[in-house]
């Protein structure tokens, strides 16, 4: 409630509105605010805010259920350097068609200095923030995905997709409880002593599992886009999520 109580807080009197949703269980139609921008210069506390991500996901006064909604938004953070912009359900369509209209205005959208990202969901847009927060490069945080979903796969999980969470360090030499370790060497101690980047992984059928994966997987994935010369930005708008690091890591090994 707190976080709620915070929305009116925004000096942008058009960052933040009222709308309605249908619940998806009763059917019922309900008030929620809905955030347009995030702009952590002008609003700090939005931070918080998106993180908790409980303005994205209200429940029911009616029945409840939480509801999973989404609409166009903007998180802009210049002391981070990342400016995402929200385009609900992108992954799912064209991406090569509605990047190249927003990088035709980008002079409008881009600010300078900024690392510019479309993301088709809340999940993706708190990610981004995370990422950047941590000073980690998210095309090496998305390569890791594949790797943690194929594993859970192997095993039987059916998973929709997964989201960067945390940046753990480790007290002392011991293994991790739900965490891969990788490493270039045969004594394992030393993996264990690494930073662990810890994800919330979502399944198909609601349940949600954390998994974490050391340092030196990390280190994997920035060589992969040093090899693929994708290291540097180049201001432009991009989507790099799942289905872009799957593509990436199949064409490491072409058929």
């Amino acid at each position: 409630m707190y976080l709620l109580n915070k929305l009116h807080m925004t000096p942008n009197p058009w960052a933040v509105a009222q709308t309605t949703v249908q619940c998806q269980n009763c059917s019922q139609v309900f008030p929620v605010q809905r955030i347009n921008c995030i702009d952590t210069l002008l609003w700090p506390e939005g931070r918080q805010i998106l993180d908790d991500n409980a303005v994205f996901h209200p429940v029911c006064p009616h029945c409840q259920t939480r509801a999973d909604i989404s609409y166009p938004s903007r998180y802009i953070d210049r002391e981070f350097g990342i400016a995402a912009v929200l385009v609900p359900g992108i992954e799912n369509q064209t991406p090569e068609a509605i990047l190249p209209y927003m990088n035709r205005y980008v002079d409008r959208l881009a600010l300078d200095g900024m690392e510019h990202r479309a993301v088709g969901n809340f999940y993706a847009l708190a990610e981004q923030m995370r990422i950047h927060q941590h000073g980690l490069n998210d095309r090496a945080i998305q390569l890791l995905k594949p790797i943690i979903i194929g594993s859970l796969q192997s095993k039987g999980f059916e998973v929709w997709n997964g989201f960067f969470m945390d940046l753990l360090h480790p007290n002392g030499a011991e293994q991790m409880e739900d965490t891969m370790y990788m490493s270039t060497q045969e004594d394992m101690q030393a993996a264990y002593t690494e930073d662990v980047y810890q994800f919330y992984i979502y399944l198909t059928n609601g349940e949600i599992i954390p998994r974490g994966i050391n340092n030196t997987a990390y280190q994997i994935c920035m060589n992969i886009l040093k090899d693929k010369e994708l290291t540097d930005d180049d201001g432009l708008f991009h989507l790099y999520d799942l289905s872009w690091a799957i593509n990436i890591h199949n064409s490491l090994y072409p058929n």
